[in-house]
């Protein structure tokens, strides 16, 4: 499958991080879908069956935990899900590796290892 068949979903209340990781990812030919809050991101994902998600922790409405657990609780075809955080505290990397993270960055994150490992995600598994 080629990257650009893969599609994406971004899950931020932040603005110009949507607009920047939106930008950074259909650059590299991916299909970019959007979501403001943990309650919109889990709808997309469950109606749009993204590749791969990009989810921010603290969000309105639905935390980005809240919305993992849900996805990998429901779902029969789970994405690959890389979580977003600007806390720094360790215990989330641990809570969200637990619940079934593929990877874990923290904020402000390098747009070039961010798509380092949306493509190692997405092409290898890993």
């Amino acid at each position: 499958m080629s990257d650009a068949s893969k599609r994406i979903l971004v899950v931020d209340d932040d603005e110009e991080i949507l607009d920047t990781v939106q930008f950074a990812l259909e650059d590299r030919g991916y299909e970019v879908l959007l979501a403001h809050d943990g309650q919109e991101g889990l709808m997309r994902a469950e109606r749009d069956q993204p590749d791969l998600i990009l989810l921010d922790i603290i969000m309105p409405k639905r935390s980005g935990f809240a919305v993992l657990e849900r996805l990998r609780q429901s779902r029969i075809r789970s994405p690959r899900i890389i979580m977003l955080t600007a806390n720094t505290n360790p215990r989330h990397r641990e809570f969200a590796e637990s619940r079934g993270a593929d990877a874990f960055l923290n904020k402000p994150f390098d747009m070039d290892e961010l798509l380092d490992k949306v493509e190692s995600l997405l092409t290898n598994g890993d």
